[in-house]
């Protein structure tokens, strides 16, 4: 099935954002993987959690040497406003390094594309699900980020895909468990919510951010932390979180999980 794109470009150049399906060869994104992206919902009239997208996308760009004052999210809000008013849609939003240069680049410039797709939202349930046996995440100054560097997601889903599984889950160089497949993880076991931390080598999702910031206000228990895969066979619930939504873990191995909504989750994303 293909899926209808429609693809915004904002060069440095360019003063405003100009519709163009394909990219100048040779540049650093196709070249070097120079570069991150966020993917966000546009909800109506806004894209939800902008402000969290945001801020992750600016900081990646620091650490990647790149110049964040190039970003004017006012102009990427106005034309999502003036193209997709009223809809909802998936829209990937691509920063990569200007110029030329090898490994050495020669600018802090940037390249912008806008990718607007029709939303999906994640399935609430998820049946069958196992642990990668050919990938390992290792910790990285960018392994926090969404970068163009998403070979050991694309390699996982593709032995999910091989494997017939519904997910998969990634585990760091050293065991511990570190994300899924293209969300981040989290059980609860005892009333308390688990999640590996960031040492873990796992994306700083946006969702997730959400979810520990509102067990923090309300002052529910959670923990952060480095944890064996085993930490799964006691848990009520597994779910996993992105920005379609949440899907709910049925089984691992032989264990069975509860794939009852938690109201908490539904107060966040409702």
């Amino acid at each position: 099935m293909t899926e209808i794109v429609t693809i915004f470009q904002k060069s440095p150049a360019a003063k405003t954002w100009f519709c163009e399906d394909g990219l100048k060869l040779p540049n650093r994104a196709t070249s070097y993987g120079d570069g991150l992206f966020e993917t966000m919902v546009w909800d109506q009239n806004h894209v939800r959690f902008f402000d969290k997208h945001l801020q992750r996308l600016k900081s990646g760009m620091e650490v990647l040497g790149l110049d964040a004052s190039m970003i004017a999210s006012h102009e990427l809000i106005s034309l999502l406003e003036s193209f997709v008013s009223g809809k909802r849609k998936r829209i990937r939003w691509t920063v990569f390094r200007a110029g030329l240069g090898k490994y050495t680049p020669e600018s802090a410039e940037v390249s912008q594309t806008l990718q607007i797709t029709e939303f999906s939202a994640a399935p609430s349930i998820k049946e069958k699900v196992d642990v990668s046996s050919k990938v390992q995440l290792f910790p990285t100054l960018w392994s926090s980020f969404k970068t163009l560097n998403a070979l050991p997601y694309v390699l996982a889903n593709v032995e999910r895909k091989e494997r017939e599984l519904d997910e998969i889950i990634l585990l760091d160089y050293r065991g511990y468990i570190s994300e899924s497949g293209s969300s981040n993880i989290f059980w609860i076991k005892d009333g308390i919510v688990f999640t590996p931390s960031l040492s873990c080598s796992c994306i700083n999702g946006v969702s997730r951010q959400l979810i520990l910031e509102h067990l923090d206000r309300n002052s529910l228990l959670y923990k952060e932390g480095e944890f064996n895969i085993s930490e799964l066979e006691d848990a009520s619930h597994v779910f996993i979180s992105n920005c379609t939504g949440i899907s709910y873990l049925a089984s691992f191995g032989q264990r069975k999980f509860s794939t009852q909504p938690t109201l908490f989750l539904n107060q966040i994303f409702e």
